[in-house]
């Protein structure tokens, strides 16, 4: 997982995108300072937000590289 919680010193909860290794945006809020329920919700999110990205990715077909017939192939 890429986003996790994390409890500050003061008793409130932070994301932290484990990537970069600072506090997650979400919708340009910065995510420090949550109740747990709010940091695991938004981690939550986040992490599935990915993944649908990431699944995206994967669905998309690659285009084949078409070689120009003027290229030649080299003799081994």
């Amino acid at each position: 997982m890429r986003f996790l919680i994390l409890q500050e010193p003061i008793d409130t909860w932070a994301v932290i995108d484990t990537i970069v290794d600072v506090p997650a945006d979400f919708a340009t809020q910065c995510l420090i300072g949550l109740t747990r329920d709010s940091a695991e919700w938004f981690a939550a999110r986040c992490n599935q937000k990915m993944s649908r990205s990431v699944l995206g990715n994967l669905d998309t077909p690659r285009r084949a590289m078409k070689i120009p017939e003027t290229v030649g192939r080299q003799a081994t």
